[in-house]
C-alpha cells in the first residue's frame, strides 16, 4: 500500500503543478492580446423570419446603417435576390411630435 500512496501524491503534485503553470502563464506572458472581429453583417437585423410580401413568404430585413427594409424571398430550397421595400426615416424621430 505505500508504494501506490507515493504513487498517488506523485500524480496529485504533478497535476497541481501543472495546474499552477497554467494559472499563472497570464501573468508571465503579457505581450500577447487577442483581436476581436466583428462579423461581417452585424448591421443586418432580422425583422421577420416568416413575412408574407406579395403574395411570396420570406425574411423581412433592416439594414441597421441606413435603415432600409428589404425582404428576401425564400424559394423551394434557397432564397432569392433581396426586394427593397422601404427606408425607414430614424432621423425624423429626434424631432418633436406634430
Amino acid at each position: 500500500m505505500l508504494k501506490s500512496d507515493r504513487t498517488l501524491k506523485a500524480i496529485l503534485l504533478a497535476i497541481a503543478i501543472f495546474l499552477g503553470m497554467i494559472a499563472f502563464r497570464p501573468f508571465y506572458a503579457p505581450g500577447v492580446t487577442a483581436f476581436a472581429q466583428s462579423a461581417r453583417y452585424d448591421h443586418v437585423y432580422l425583422a421577420s423570419t416568416t413575412y408574407l410580401y406579395k403574395g411570396r413568404q420570406g425574411l423581412l430585413v433592416m439594414d441597421k446603417r441606413n435603415a432600409n427594409v428589404w425582404f428576401i424571398p425564400k424559394l423551394e430550397d434557397r432564397f432569392g435576390d433581396p426586394v427593397f421595400i422601404i427606408r425607414i426615416p430614424f432621423d425624423k424621430l429626434d424631432q418633436a411630435p406634430q
